[in-house]
Order: C-alpha cells, then sequence, then structure tokens
C-alpha cells in the first residue's frame, strides 16, 4: 500500500502543496543523455480567499473523461484530490484533502470508482463506507467511499462540521457529496481532529486551497522499476473543479494560480533519469474554474470550462 500512497505524503506535509508528486524524494536531472525516459505529468491548482477563518469548504468536481480500463488493469489509478487546511495546522496534524480515485487501493486491495477522504493527525473516522484507523499516509484515519460517478454530472462537495459536533478529543468535520444531476446526496464520513494544535487552536479552515491531479505510473517510472519510452504509454483522463466556495457558499477566492510539471526532469533515488509528459490545464480567469487534464491525448482533451 505504501508504494501508491507515498508521493501524497509530501503534498500535504509542504500544506498546501507548492511541491509537485514526481519530484519528491528527487532531485534535478539533465536527461540529455539519449534514450530519454518519461514520467506522467501531474497538474496544480491554488485558490486565495480573503484572509479569515472558515467554517466550511465547497467545490464541485465534475468527471469530464475517465482513463480506460487497461489503467486499472495494471494495477494504477488516477486522484483529483481538493486539499484544504485547518488554520494553525501543521505538517502533521490538520492538513488533509478529499476528491476522487478511478480505482481506490485500500488495504492493499482495489475498489474500483471510490472517494478519499483524509486528513493528517484525525484520532477517529466514522463512514457507512472503508475505514482505516492506521494509515500510512496521514498518520490518522482514512474514509475510503465506493463511489460510481458518472461522466458529465456535477458532483457538489461540502466539508463542514460534522454530524457528532466536539468532544475533548477535537471536532468532527464531515463531508457530503450531491450528485446535481439527480439530486442524490452521500455523507461520505467524518473525521475528528484535534481542536489544538501545537497550543493552538484548529477548528476552522484556513483561506488558501487547492487541487491536485496524480498519475500513479510516476511511482514505476521514477526509479526505472518501468521504462516508458513513449508518452502515449500514460492513459487519459480529465476532471473539472468548478464553484469553488466556502462558508456555505457565501465566499469566493479572489486569486487562483495555476501550473503542471510537464518537460521537468528527475532523478530517482536509483539515479534513474526521465522527464515529466506534458499535462495540461483549462482555466477562466473570472470564474476561477478549472479542468485537469492527466496523461497522453492525441488530440486536446474537451473543454468543460467553455461549456
Amino acid at each position: 500500500m505504501k508504494k501508491f500512497i507515498q508521493p501524497l505524503i509530501g503534498l500535504v506535509a509542504s500544506c498546501l502543496f507548492y511541491g509537485d508528486a514526481t519530484a519528491q524524494n528527487s532531485k534535478p536531472a539533465d536527461v540529455s543523455d539519449k534514450p530519454v525516459y518519461h514520467s506522467p505529468g501531474g497538474t496544480y491548482s491554488d485558490w486565495y480567499f480573503p484572509a479569515q477563518a472558515y467554517n466550511s469548504l465547497e467545490w464541485t468536481f465534475v468527471p469530464v473523461a475517465d482513463p480506460p480500463a487497461s489503467l486499472a488493469l495494471e494495477g494504477l489509478l488516477h486522484y483529483y484530490a481538493y486539499n484544504f487546511a485547518l488554520n494553525n495546522a501543521s505538517s502533521s496534524v490538520g492538513g488533509g484533502y478529499a476528491g476522487f480515485q478511478t480505482n481506490g487501493l485500500f488495504k492493499n486491495t482495489f475498489q474500483g470508482k471510490v472517494i478519499n477522504f483524509s486528513i493528517w493527525g484525525s484520532n477517529a473516522g466514522k463512514s457507512e463506507g472503508l475505514v482505516n484507523g492506521g494509515n500510512e499516509e496521514s498518520g490518522g484515519f482514512q474514509i475510503m467511499y465506493r463511489y460510481n460517478w458518472t461522466i458529465g454530472h456535477p458532483y457538489y462537495f461540502e466539508l463542514k462540521p460534522g454530524p457528532s459536533g466536539s468532544d475533548a478529543l477535537g471536532k468532527w468535520w464531515g463531508l457530503w457529496v450531491t450528485d446535481k444531476a439527480t439530486g442524490v446526496k452521500d455523507f461520505v464520513g467524518e473525521q475528528r481532529v484535534p481542536s489544538l494544535i501545537n497550543g493552538k487552536e484548529a477548528t476552522t479552515w484556513s483561506a488558501h486551497t487547492s487541487m491536485f491531479g496524480e498519475d500513479l505510473h510516476w511511482w514505476r517510472s521514477l526509479n526505472g522499476h518501468q521504462k516508458y519510452t513513449e508518452p502515449s504509454e500514460f492513459q487519459s483522463s480529465a476532471m473539472a473543479a468548478t464553484d469553488i466556495s466556502a462558508n456555505a457558499g457565501t465566499v469566493k477566492p479572489f486569486k487562483f494560480i495555476n501550473r503542471h510539471n510537464s518537460g521537468k526532469p528527475v532523478t530517482g533515488d536509483t539515479g534513474f533519469k526521465s522527464i515529466n509528459s506534458d499535462v495540461s490545464i483549462y482555466s477562466d480567469s473570472t470564474t476561477f474554474n478549472v479542468q485537469h487534464n492527466l496523461g497522453y491525448w492525441a488530440s486536446p482533451a474537451p473543454n468543460y470550462i467553455e461549456k
């Protein structure tokens, strides 16, 4: 299990995801020598809200294209996650993410389409889905909720105080998702996080959120466990993120930043050299909506943002 989730540790530890997944535990490399091998690119977006404390965060994910079945047959997955952190979070407590995994891996068993929800340092978790109390990636609880999303449907996520409220061991945070095409609302689950982190109150969300798109091919490519000679070996998918807000939709971000690591050379711990293949992001500078496009697209990905 650890080999699949390790790249995500550095993302949350950097608290708010300025690093890129394929560069964790690696260094820039000169890949001018032939042959050239490829790693998958990653996509990243950041949203900035006015500086204040927030009781809830909301976002909508729209699956634009799922990867072909061949990705799951390889024992790999794509993950599109919305990232957040409590005020006064540390590198080990209070940061987290929630989003769609195309073939979620739970205790070494693949689960198909899931919502993966985790908060670093959470000390309890409740869900009708799968609950992992010994999550290596976060040092806390992980909830994996089987969720068979439909391409083109908008899915509205709400991260807000959970039904269990607060107690002496912390505050419960719940996650709900609504299929806006059908009106069906699911409670993914809730996690309890200490209300004090390093002696400081941590009961509201910070003003910076983000998103990443990750292709787990990179775990095999980084150290040359598998050598990819063509970018076309990386299956494609796309996910849009729209209607980013806080405090039940009453506050919108005032700025956003998008980036990817296409063309970035990396060297794994073994000294193996590769270069990140091209990926892309579509964005709207007025609405701050984005679409992350992973993998190889022979022609441009369909653009949901322009609709």
